[in-house]
């Protein structure tokens, strides 16, 4: 497809999310008469699988380190700082807040008023809204999360050279204006 010049095409993205095992990548490969590792070398100089590849290391350290020390999940942790500061809350504002779907919210809560962190209630305004708060227990948890959160980033980036850690934030804004731009695109179509 050719463009005139002053014209730009225009691709049309579609924002999914596609989880595919190694074993079906791999049989995909063999069958479309490619091998693995020529691939993976193609994809780790593409910028978005880098990014997710980036993600996915981060969020399994990320992960690994509060499960050990607090045992929570990641949606568990991104609750908690939502509602540390927040509560009560109700669970559809914790659905925007956090950027997780109703039926994660639901079943995580479920999962924290089991441990003992939060407790839910209707609200006195409408009985059928049911709103999220801390119990002392989880007050208490958050704010050692709140403390660790930051002491768990500055250890992150204690391993970036200096130079590179303000330049990756910006960076990091603009690919996610970039991506808002796009969905925005994808919806007007």
């Amino acid at each position: 497809m050719s463009s005139q010049p002053g014209q730009t095409n225009q691709l049309e993205f579609r924002i999914i999310n596609v989880k595919v095992s190694k074993e079906t990548a791999s049989d995909a490969a063999v069958t479309a008469g490619c091998n693995m590792s020529k691939i993976i070398a193609l994809l780790a100089h593409y910028p978005p699988y880098q990014l997710v590849h980036a993600a996915e290391m981060l969020r399994d350290t990320f992960e690994q380190f509060y499960e050990q020390r607090y045992q929570l999940t990641v949606p568990q942790w991104r609750l908690m700082m939502v509602l540390g500061p927040n509560y009560p809350i109700s669970q559809k504002e914790l659905v925007e807040a956090s950027g997780m779907d109703k039926v994660r919210i639901s079943r995580e809560i479920r999962r924290l008023v089991e441990k003992g962190i939060i407790f839910t209630e209707s609200s006195a305004q409408d009985k059928r809204i049911s709103l999220v708060s801390l119990t002392n227990a989880g007050l208490a948890l958050f704010l050692q999360l709140k403390s660790e959160a930051g002491s768990w980033q500055h250890t992150l980036t204690d391993y970036l050279p200096s130079e590179s850690r303000e330049a990756i934030r910006q960076h990091l804004h603009s690919v996610s204006a970039a991506i808002e731009q796009l969905q925005s695109l994808d919806q007007e179509r």
